[in-house]
Protein backbone atom coordinates (compact mmCIF):
# COMPACT_ATOMS: atom_id res chain seq x y z
CA UNK A 1 0.00 0.00 0.00
CA UNK A 2 0.83 3.25 -0.73
CA UNK A 3 -0.02 6.72 -0.83
CA UNK A 4 0.60 9.68 -3.35
CA UNK A 5 -1.07 13.36 -4.71
CA UNK A 6 0.09 15.52 -7.14
CA UNK A 7 -0.81 19.15 -8.20
CA UNK A 8 0.50 21.15 -11.22
CA UNK A 9 2.93 23.89 -10.66
CA UNK A 10 3.22 25.97 -13.74
CA UNK A 11 3.14 23.18 -16.40
CA UNK A 12 5.06 21.01 -13.80
CA UNK A 13 3.36 17.92 -12.49
CA UNK A 14 4.62 17.94 -8.67
CA UNK A 15 3.98 14.40 -6.79
CA UNK A 16 4.67 13.85 -3.35
CA UNK A 17 4.52 9.60 -2.68
CA UNK A 18 4.88 7.25 0.49
CA UNK A 19 5.21 4.16 0.66
CA UNK A 20 3.31 2.54 3.64
CA UNK A 21 5.33 0.11 5.84
CA UNK A 22 4.64 -3.21 6.98
CA UNK A 23 3.33 -2.12 10.42
CA UNK A 24 1.43 0.93 8.83
CA UNK A 25 -0.39 -1.18 6.47
CA UNK A 26 -1.88 -3.04 9.14
CA UNK A 27 -3.39 0.12 10.50
CA UNK A 28 -6.89 1.59 9.74
CA UNK A 29 -7.77 2.53 6.00
CA UNK A 30 -9.13 6.13 8.23
CA UNK A 31 -5.33 5.85 9.59
CA UNK A 32 -4.05 5.71 6.01
CA UNK A 33 -5.96 8.20 4.60
CA UNK A 34 -4.95 10.94 7.13
CA UNK A 35 -1.02 9.82 7.32
CA UNK A 36 -1.12 10.34 3.74
CA UNK A 37 -2.57 14.12 4.46
CA UNK A 38 -0.22 14.79 6.70
CA UNK A 39 2.69 13.68 4.26
CA UNK A 40 1.99 15.61 1.57
CA UNK A 41 0.87 18.60 3.67
CA UNK A 42 4.79 17.90 4.66
CA UNK A 43 6.36 17.53 2.09
CA UNK A 44 5.06 20.69 0.05
CA UNK A 45 4.58 23.14 2.34
CA UNK A 46 6.32 25.27 0.27
CA UNK A 47 4.95 25.03 -2.62
CA UNK A 48 1.46 25.29 -0.34
CA UNK A 49 2.18 28.33 1.78
CA UNK A 50 0.20 30.98 1.91
CA UNK A 51 -2.77 28.98 -0.63
CA UNK A 52 -6.05 27.36 0.02
CA UNK A 53 -5.37 23.64 -0.85
CA UNK A 54 -8.47 21.28 -1.52
CA UNK A 55 -8.25 18.05 -0.47
CA UNK A 56 -10.67 15.08 -2.12
CA UNK A 57 -11.28 12.11 -0.42
CA UNK A 58 -13.48 9.14 -0.34
CA UNK A 59 -13.63 8.43 3.05
CA UNK A 60 -15.56 10.34 5.50
CA UNK A 61 -13.86 9.89 8.70
CA UNK A 62 -11.55 11.52 7.58
CA UNK A 63 -13.54 15.09 6.44
CA UNK A 64 -14.98 14.90 9.72
CA UNK A 65 -11.56 13.89 11.63
CA UNK A 66 -9.86 17.30 9.87
CA UNK A 67 -12.36 19.57 10.95
CA UNK A 68 -13.24 18.28 14.76
CA UNK A 69 -10.53 16.25 15.65
CA UNK A 70 -10.81 12.22 17.02
CA UNK A 71 -11.34 10.75 20.15
CA UNK A 72 -8.93 8.22 19.35
CA UNK A 73 -5.21 8.95 20.32
CA UNK A 74 -3.28 8.01 16.94
CA UNK A 75 -6.06 9.67 14.38
CA UNK A 76 -6.12 12.68 16.77
CA UNK A 77 -1.82 12.89 17.04
CA UNK A 78 -2.20 13.13 12.94
CA UNK A 79 -5.24 15.38 12.85
CA UNK A 80 -3.34 17.84 15.50
CA UNK A 81 0.00 17.56 13.08
CA UNK A 82 -2.16 18.70 9.90
CA UNK A 83 -3.30 21.52 11.80
CA UNK A 84 -0.02 22.49 13.27
CA UNK A 85 1.83 22.70 9.65
CA UNK A 86 -1.18 24.35 8.18
CA UNK A 87 -0.87 27.09 11.11
CA UNK A 88 2.73 27.60 10.60
CA UNK A 89 2.88 27.76 6.76
CA UNK A 90 -0.32 30.20 6.64
CA UNK A 91 -2.07 27.34 4.52
CA UNK A 92 -5.67 27.14 4.45
CA UNK A 93 -7.37 23.20 3.55
CA UNK A 94 -10.48 22.21 2.81
CA UNK A 95 -11.43 18.60 2.69
CA UNK A 96 -14.64 17.13 1.12
CA UNK A 97 -16.01 13.64 0.58
CA UNK A 98 -16.30 12.12 -3.07
CA UNK A 99 -17.27 9.20 -3.96
CA UNK A 100 -14.30 6.66 -5.12
CA UNK A 101 -15.64 6.64 -8.42
CA UNK A 102 -14.58 10.31 -8.70
CA UNK A 103 -11.81 9.97 -7.25
CA UNK A 104 -9.56 8.59 -10.20
CA UNK A 105 -7.07 11.12 -10.20
CA UNK A 106 -5.98 10.63 -6.66
CA UNK A 107 -6.33 6.79 -6.98
CA UNK A 108 -3.79 6.99 -9.87
CA UNK A 109 -1.36 8.38 -7.95
CA UNK A 110 -1.78 6.22 -4.92
CA UNK A 111 -1.13 2.88 -6.90
CA UNK A 112 2.59 4.80 -8.04
CA UNK A 113 5.13 1.35 -6.79
CA UNK A 114 8.22 2.63 -6.47
CA UNK A 115 10.18 -0.56 -7.17
CA UNK A 116 13.74 0.84 -6.28
CA UNK A 117 12.54 1.61 -2.72
CA UNK A 118 16.43 -0.24 -1.22
CA UNK A 119 19.35 1.34 0.52
CA UNK A 120 22.84 0.72 1.58
CA UNK A 121 22.97 -0.03 5.24
CA UNK A 122 24.42 2.47 7.47
CA UNK A 123 27.27 0.44 8.52
CA UNK A 124 28.34 0.86 4.74
CA UNK A 125 27.80 4.37 4.59
CA UNK A 126 29.87 4.92 7.65
CA UNK A 127 32.82 2.65 6.61
CA UNK A 128 32.65 4.50 3.41
CA UNK A 129 32.24 8.11 5.12
CA UNK A 130 35.13 7.19 6.96
CA UNK A 131 37.34 5.92 4.32
CA UNK A 132 36.61 8.55 1.41
CA UNK A 133 34.38 11.34 3.22
CA UNK A 134 33.05 13.50 4.71
CA UNK A 135 30.15 13.24 2.26
CA UNK A 136 28.13 16.02 1.87
CA UNK A 137 25.15 15.17 -0.84
CA UNK A 138 22.84 12.01 -1.05
CA UNK A 139 21.74 12.25 -4.44
CA UNK A 140 19.04 9.11 -4.70
CA UNK A 141 17.18 8.82 -1.39
CA UNK A 142 13.70 9.37 0.45
CA UNK A 143 13.13 10.66 3.98
CA UNK A 144 13.03 7.05 5.33
CA UNK A 145 16.62 5.95 4.29
CA UNK A 146 18.68 9.16 3.53
CA UNK A 147 22.16 8.94 5.09
CA UNK A 148 22.91 13.10 4.81
CA UNK A 149 20.60 15.60 5.77
CA UNK A 150 20.89 17.38 2.20
CA UNK A 151 19.40 14.96 -0.05
CA UNK A 152 17.54 14.48 -3.55
CA UNK A 153 14.62 12.20 -3.95
CA UNK A 154 12.39 10.76 -6.72
CA UNK A 155 9.43 12.38 -5.21
CA UNK A 156 8.32 15.38 -2.60
CA UNK A 157 9.11 13.78 0.92
CA UNK A 158 9.65 15.92 3.87
CA UNK A 159 13.57 17.30 4.10
CA UNK A 160 14.22 16.74 0.67
CA UNK A 161 16.46 19.62 -0.83
CA UNK A 162 14.85 18.93 -4.24
CA UNK A 163 13.21 16.72 -6.59
CA UNK A 164 15.11 14.87 -9.33
CA UNK A 165 18.83 14.82 -9.68
CA UNK A 166 19.88 15.60 -12.60
CA UNK A 167 17.99 19.04 -12.20
CA UNK A 168 21.15 19.94 -9.48
CA UNK A 169 24.86 20.38 -10.33
CA UNK A 170 26.65 18.07 -8.75
CA UNK A 171 30.01 19.90 -8.87
CA UNK A 172 31.29 21.30 -5.25
CA UNK A 173 29.61 18.77 -3.28
CA UNK A 174 31.03 14.94 -2.41
CA UNK A 175 28.19 12.87 -3.22
CA UNK A 176 26.76 9.78 -1.83
CA UNK A 177 25.41 8.00 -5.03
CA UNK A 178 23.05 4.84 -4.55
CA UNK A 179 21.04 5.12 -7.93
CA UNK A 180 18.81 2.79 -9.32
CA UNK A 181 20.79 0.30 -12.02
CA UNK A 182 18.93 1.48 -14.67
CA UNK A 183 19.98 5.16 -13.90
CA UNK A 184 23.87 4.35 -13.76
CA UNK A 185 24.60 5.47 -17.38
CA UNK A 186 22.96 8.83 -16.14
CA UNK A 187 24.61 9.30 -13.04
CA UNK A 188 28.36 8.80 -15.14
CA UNK A 189 27.34 11.48 -18.05
CA UNK A 190 25.78 13.54 -15.21
CA UNK A 191 29.44 13.59 -13.06
CA UNK A 192 31.96 14.13 -15.84
CA UNK A 193 28.88 16.83 -17.38
CA UNK A 194 28.92 19.01 -13.98
CA UNK A 195 32.84 17.59 -13.37
CA UNK A 196 32.12 16.23 -10.46
CA UNK A 197 33.00 13.83 -7.46
CA UNK A 198 32.02 11.51 -5.16
CA UNK A 199 31.35 7.51 -4.64
CA UNK A 200 28.97 5.16 -6.98
CA UNK A 201 27.72 2.17 -5.44
CA UNK A 202 26.45 -0.42 -8.23
CA UNK A 203 26.27 -4.17 -9.02
CA UNK A 204 29.02 -6.08 -10.86
CA UNK A 205 27.30 -7.05 -13.50
CA UNK A 206 29.90 -6.81 -16.73
CA UNK A 207 26.42 -7.08 -19.07
CA UNK A 208 24.68 -4.08 -17.94
CA UNK A 209 24.46 -0.79 -20.18
CA UNK A 210 26.85 0.86 -17.76
CA UNK A 211 30.18 -1.44 -17.70
CA UNK A 212 31.50 -0.25 -20.94
CA UNK A 213 31.51 3.56 -19.16
CA UNK A 214 33.49 2.00 -16.21
CA UNK A 215 35.66 -0.20 -17.75
CA UNK A 216 38.72 0.46 -20.19
CA UNK A 217 38.51 -3.02 -22.53
CA UNK A 218 41.65 -1.72 -24.86
CA UNK A 219 43.56 -1.31 -21.34
CA UNK A 220 41.73 -4.11 -19.19
CA UNK A 221 42.01 -1.27 -16.30
CA UNK A 222 39.04 1.08 -15.22
CA UNK A 223 38.64 4.48 -16.69
CA UNK A 224 40.88 6.94 -14.55
CA UNK A 225 37.85 8.96 -13.27
CA UNK A 226 37.03 6.03 -11.38
CA UNK A 227 40.75 6.56 -8.46
CA UNK A 228 39.48 3.95 -6.09
CA UNK A 229 37.14 0.82 -6.13
CA UNK A 230 36.17 -1.64 -3.19
CA UNK A 231 34.98 -4.69 -4.42
CA UNK A 232 32.69 -6.74 -1.66
CA UNK A 233 32.09 -10.80 -2.93
CA UNK A 234 28.30 -11.15 -2.64
CA UNK A 235 27.73 -9.33 0.62
CA UNK A 236 25.44 -9.90 3.33
CA UNK A 237 23.17 -7.45 4.65
CA UNK A 238 25.07 -4.56 2.47
CA UNK A 239 21.55 -3.31 0.84
CA UNK A 240 18.50 -2.86 3.25
CA UNK A 241 15.32 -4.53 1.68
CA UNK A 242 12.06 -1.59 1.13
CA UNK A 243 8.72 -1.99 0.36
CA UNK A 244 9.48 -4.58 -3.00
CA UNK A 245 9.86 -7.60 -0.91
CA UNK A 246 10.91 -9.76 -4.56
CA UNK A 247 13.82 -7.11 -5.45
CA UNK A 248 17.26 -8.74 -5.89
CA UNK A 249 18.46 -5.93 -3.33
CA UNK A 250 16.16 -7.95 -0.52
CA UNK A 251 18.56 -10.61 -0.74
CA UNK A 252 21.21 -11.30 1.59
CA UNK A 253 23.41 -12.65 0.28
CA UNK A 254 23.65 -10.52 -2.78
CA UNK A 255 23.17 -12.25 -5.90
CA UNK A 256 26.55 -11.20 -7.29
CA UNK A 257 29.47 -8.85 -6.63
CA UNK A 258 28.97 -4.91 -5.25
CA UNK A 259 31.49 -2.59 -6.72
CA UNK A 260 32.00 0.81 -4.39
CA UNK A 261 34.18 3.48 -7.22
CA UNK A 262 35.11 6.46 -5.70
CA UNK A 263 34.88 9.08 -8.87
CA UNK A 264 36.66 12.21 -9.49
CA UNK A 265 35.75 14.07 -12.79
CA UNK A 266 36.49 17.30 -11.76
CA UNK A 267 39.44 16.83 -14.44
Amino acid sequence: MYAGAGFVDGNVLQIAHYMFSEQERLKSSTWRELKSVEFILESMFAQLAGKLVKIYTDNQNVVHICRVGSMKPDLHELAMNIYTTCIVNSITIEVEWIPRSENVQADYFSRIFDFDDWAVDDSVFLMFNNRWGKFTFDRFADDKNHKIARFNSKFWVPGTTGVDAFAFDWSGENNWIVPPVCLVCRVLNHMLTCRAKGVLVVPKWKSALFWPMVWNNTENKFYDFITDVVEFDRPKHFFLSGSDRDSVFAQSPFISNVLVFKLDCSS
